[in-house]
């Protein structure tokens, strides 16, 4: 196992603080650390270092220019490629609009699939890796670990089917239809594209990843009930993420609402995720991080790695910078261990509002809160959680 100092030596680098954590090494940090898991660009990076889309989605040089652009001009401690969700459905046939001479997201021309044999599934699941811009993501990562070795953490980020699926190869709607009539054409789906965009991961960390961010996004309480989830989702995401966590560290993120209770009544699907067994949970402003580590202690103690959940457009775009600290703030003394942005950092953000971010981290998780209250990283809880929670 890697050697950490302590935060009673010489300061750690972004790669030992994340490591650490990851490895469930939340004792020897020297402070909390600011990251972007999820995604890390805005249209400043794309200028300073000539990288715009669309043609950084498919030039490694300028992918992994603009993955480590906040890194380097703010000081965000992880790079990250690639910047989109489409990726891996296009490796399947779905064919994309990238949008030439503008700056938008990549997204589907058109909605044409109704069963997964209609996709171009490869004979053997390994094929993925050389399918599409795999190949361009992996040289990119090459980049990054070659210049970021063991100092920042390289991270890669794919999209998980069920997300996909319902969001850029069977149209949305159609889909949830399908979860509700047709449920072995769901399994069906998952099944069959669970091992493929798992082989993508894998080529992702072979490739120089020292992380992989799994995005499921569509997992969120406003999409699927959590007995849905763990009918159509958890099996799927637990197989992949058991197969992935043997190359590298996985970090699992949602967007929306994890947690909600309404008239005495609480559903989320925070649980479900976590027993999925990946190396941290990720979520955004929706889900409240004091009932998201409440149930992370619960489910494998303290010392399981939770972030978020700064707000990417209504605190890290807009600010201004008492609310960028402030928000900051409240996550680290909530028991947020990775301060992250809920979700994609917001293409126009300026890139001072992400240095903000940075510092305000370094301000108030320097030293962690447990060390502040001379505590032990498995004693210390949030005060909103002290006497029995």
């Amino acid at each position: 196992m890697q050697k950490y100092k302590t935060h009673s030596k010489d300061e750690m680098s972004p790669y030992e603080r994340l490591m650490a954590i990851l490895d469930g090494r939340k004792d020897v940090i020297d402070r909390i650390p600011a990251c972007s898991v999820v995604s890390a660009y805005n249209i400043e990076g794309m200028q300073v270092f000539d990288a715009y889309w669309p043609d950084a989605h498919k030039d490694p040089e300028k992918m992994a220019k603009l993955g480590s652009a906040l890194h380097e001009l703010a000081g965000l401690e992880n790079v990250i490629v690639p910047f989109e969700l489409t990726l891996e459905v296009e490796a399947l046939g779905i064919e994309l609009e990238f949008f030439e001479g503008s700056i938008k997201w990549p997204s589907v021309r058109q909605y044409w699939v109704t069963d997964v044999k209609q996709l171009k599934i490869p004979e053997r699941p390994e094929e993925m890796r050389e399918r599409g811009r795999v190949p361009v993501v992996c040289k990119a990562l090459k980049i990054l670990k070659e210049r970021y070795h063991g100092k920042v953490p390289v991270i890669a980020a794919i999209d998980f089917p069920w997300q996909a699926i319902g969001g850029y190869v069977v149209d949305t709607a159609t889909w949830y239809k399908y979860v509700r009539s047709q449920p072995e054409k769901v399994h069906e789906f998952m099944k069959t594209l669970t091992p493929l965009f798992t082989e993508v991961a894998i080529a992702y960390f072979e490739a120089g990843a020292d992380v992989v961010t799994y995005r499921e996004e569509a997992s969120s309480l406003t999409n699927i009930k959590p007995d849905t989830f763990r009918k159509f989702v958890q099996p799927y995401l637990k197989e992949s993420i058991v197969r992935a966590r043997k190359y590298g560290h996985i970090i699992l993120h949602c967007c929306g609402e994890l947690w909600s209770q309404k008239g005495g009544v609480t559903l989320e699907n925070i649980s479900g995720l976590i027993e999925c067994n990946p190396d941290a949970l990720i979520v955004e402003e929706a889900t409240p991080m004091i009932e998201t580590r409440r149930i992370a202690n619960k489910l494998k103690g303290p010392r399981f790695p939770i972030g978020g959940n700064i707000s990417a457009y209504a605190v890290l775009f807009e600010g201004p910078v008492e609310k960028i600290r402030d928000r900051v703030k409240r996550a680290i003394e909530s028991g947020c261990d990775i301060v992250n942005p809920g979700c994609d950092i917001w293409i126009q953000t300026p890139t001072k509002n992400v240095k903000t971010m940075v510092e305000a981290v370094i301000e108030f998780g320097s030293p962690p809160p447990w060390v502040k209250e001379g505590m032990s990283a498995d004693e210390w809880v949030p005060k909103e959680l002290r006497g029995g929670a």
